[in-house]
């Protein structure tokens, strides 16, 4: 049940407020503010969360301001996440962000659809939507200062009790494999193994939780009234927490990396030359790589020395980490299991262990789970998906595939647990790298940027037969003799796709102006319509020829 009171702040006199107090105290505020007469009265909006009201704004608005520039401002404080369409609807009438018409509805002025009294209606992205109610609470003659536009007041960050404490917590872990999200504050946030990749600051804002939506304090501050800053917004010690779970977990690593090689590292080694010996090089290779890694997790993770394994442990250790290895040789899915149970086999003969039949019949049960983990595609989409974004972050053009693949090397390298900046894996890397063979795995690098572009936009569809053809448009070109992936932009490629996938699908209506999902993966991919749709003749050439 929605609490009654919504409490809040007010932006100008920072004295806490609630949202049914907000109005009066803030007329108060502004006229003591010292804050410009407008040569028109301004209006005071009201905005809240429809599906939880105790999101909420007051918003100041000058009499000129445009509802372009209200849409702006709630996507710079409350929503923006994928540059999604959006729309109000006064009146019964919609107006859309850039709608493909003459004159862009986006441009009307407020106060000439809108006075004291009026409601009205805003939605953002029309896949995952976040739905808000807007009322003009008032008017008053003060205009804002140095805009069109600002906030005075806002509810406060919601207090979300911490899962394993009860305090307050700061942080929402939304892992995709669990139902609903859980929460921490910092301290346990800490002590609970997180993997940072699905941790993120619990956001104030109604779209928390959605589409990957992360509050960014420097977008909404311009929107702010003077004398706040961005720390204010979204505290520094929140971010420096996220920081630290990425840095602690090296940490943790490296320390387990150490401790198993003070404990049983005479061990491993003896049992890598006895798979030389007996298998080849190459083997032992494989052999010791994936026995500290096993090792490794099952410190880090259980804290556990080899003498204190369990069946179900071993078991956890196998299918939900070890299987993670981001790169592999191709026949290392089935030669894993067999490696650890020669190992298990060799410490219990060395006296280090006294279960190891225990032990090796939980593994062979777990390998079946294990090889299905190791070679998902799933897998792989994710991990190609952390690399792409690192490679946007550093600037990587991801059109130039030589620096993309170098990047993409660099990156599996150091997942993969090594340095590669170290002169022995930069030598390896050259040597890799001049490899024609491997240079050839460019296009399938290509293809799975794609793929990766597709997939986002799809998650906005209820199930997945967009996302399917795509996956099958894709494996179509890729295949082509033409070889039309190694050439033209892979975004561009990538809205082609999913807009020849609509179409099929009868999602996307022919006609003059398109239709919103046009639009929309316009704004997505960053293209005009009229490109998308050349590449997309483009394409169904290509699928005709097939």
């Amino acid at each position: 049940m929605t609490p009654k009171v919504s409490p809040g702040t007010c932006l100008l006199c920072r004295a806490p407020v609630t949202k049914q107090k907000a109005l009066k105290h803030g007329m108060e505020c502004l006229q003591a503010s010292g804050w410009p007469t407008g040569k028109k009265p301004s209006l005071l909006i009201m905005i809240r969360g429809r599906d939880n009201k105790n999101y909420w704004l007051v918003v100041l608005a000058r009499h000129d301001a445009r509802l372009r520039d209200l849409d702006q401002l709630i996507r710079d404080v409350w929503v923006e996440c994928c540059g999604h369409l959006s729309s109000f609807e006064i009146e019964g009438v919609i107006y859309e962000s850039d709608a493909e018409c003459s004159t862009d509805a986006m441009n009307a002025p407020l106060s000439h659809l809108v006075s004291p009294g009026s409601m009205f209606s805003y939605d953002y992205d029309f896949g995952s939507t976040t739905s808000l109610d807007l009322k003009v609470i008032g008017e008053t003659p003060v205009a804002p200062l140095n805009a069109l536009l600002g906030l005075i007041a806002r509810n406060d960050r919601p207090v979300i009790p911490c899962d394993l404490c009860g305090g307050e917590a700061g942080f929402a872990l939304d892992d995709p494999d669990g139902e609903i999200p859980r929460y921490y504050c910092r301290e346990c946030l800490a002590s609970a193994g997180c993997d940072p990749e699905y941790v993120g600051i619990i956001a104030n804002s109604p779209r928390s939780g959605v589409c990957g939506y992360a509050e960014d304090p420097a977008a909404a501050l311009p929107w702010y009234p003077p004398g706040w800053s961005a720390d204010e917004i979204v505290p520094d010690e929140l971010d420096d927490a996220l920081d630290e779970i990425a840095f602690d977990d090296e940490i943790e690593i490296e320390t387990s990396i150490a401790a198993v090689i003070q404990d049983i590292g005479p061990d491993i080694d003896a049992f890598v030359e006895a798979e030389k010996a007996a298998y080849g090089e190459e083997a032992a290779c494989m052999a010791g790589e994936s026995v500290m890694a096993f090792c490794t997790f099952m410190h880090a993770l259980y804290g556990l020395t080899i003498d204190a394994w369990g069946a179900l442990s071993v078991q956890r250790c196998l299918v939900d980490e070890l299987s993670q290895n981001p790169v592999f040789p191709e026949d290392w899915p089935e030669n894993a299991v067999p490696i650890l149970c020669r190992f298990l086999t060799h410490m219990e003969a060395s006296g280090r262990l006294t279960n190891a039949s225990g032990l090796i019949a939980a593994l062979e049960e777990s390998e079946p789970a294990f090889q299905k983990a190791a070679t998902s595609p799933e897998k792989s989409l994710a991990l190609f998906r952390r690399i792409l974004v690192k490679a946007q972050e550093a600037g990587i053009d991801t059109n130039d595939m030589d620096a993309f693949f170098n990047f993409t090397m660099r990156e599996i390298v150091r997942m993969a647990g090594m340095d590669p900046d170290s002169e022995e894996v930069q030598k390896e890397l050259s040597s890799l790298l001049a490899d024609e063979l491997l240079k050839s795995g460019a296009d399938d690098l290509r293809a799975a940027t794609i793929l990766v572009q597709c997939t986002d936009f799809c998650n906005r569809f209820e199930d997945d037969t967009i996302l399917d053809r795509c996956r099958e448009i894709i494996r179509d070109i890729f295949d082509h003799p033409a070889a039309p992936l190694s050439r033209g932009d892979v975004v561009l490629w990538s809205a082609a796709i999913v807009y020849v996938a609509c179409r099929e699908a009868n999602l996307i209506r022919s006609g003059r102006g398109g239709s919103s999902l046009t639009q929309d993966i316009g704004f997505f991919f960053g293209f005009e319509r009229s490109s998308i749709q050349n590449k997309a003749k483009v394409l169904k050439k290509l699928l005709s020829g097939r």
